[in-house]
């Protein structure tokens, strides 16, 4: 299931769930064991879902330079903090 033209990203993971909610509630109605179905729903969503993050990190270009981002990283956060950590870093000293 491919998201639509210009849809959000959480649209369309509410109608993946849909979709795999019906999917999962046929595959019941035939008589297949529901925890075994719903393992396989859980499966089957976050494969959808995590796809397209999966697939824009293969697309980062092979050049990309880990330490020319630390240091932008640094430059950009880490310096302008007080403190000398990220915001989110909590130290107890």
């Amino acid at each position: 299931m491919k998201p639509l033209p210009n849809e959000p990203y959480e649209d369309w993971c509410k109608r993946v769930a849909m979709f795999e909610n019906g999917h999962a509630m046929i595959q019941i109605a035939q008589g297949k064991d529901p925890e075994q179905v719903l393992e396989d729903m859980s499966r089957r969503i976050m494969d959808k879902l995590l796809h397209p993050i999966f697939k824009a990190i293969r697309d980062i270009p092979v050049n990309y330079d880990v330490e020319k981002c630390k240091e932008s990283y640094k430059k950009n956060y880490l310096d302008k903090n007080p403190k000398g950590v990220a915001d989110h870093v909590e130290s107890n000293s």
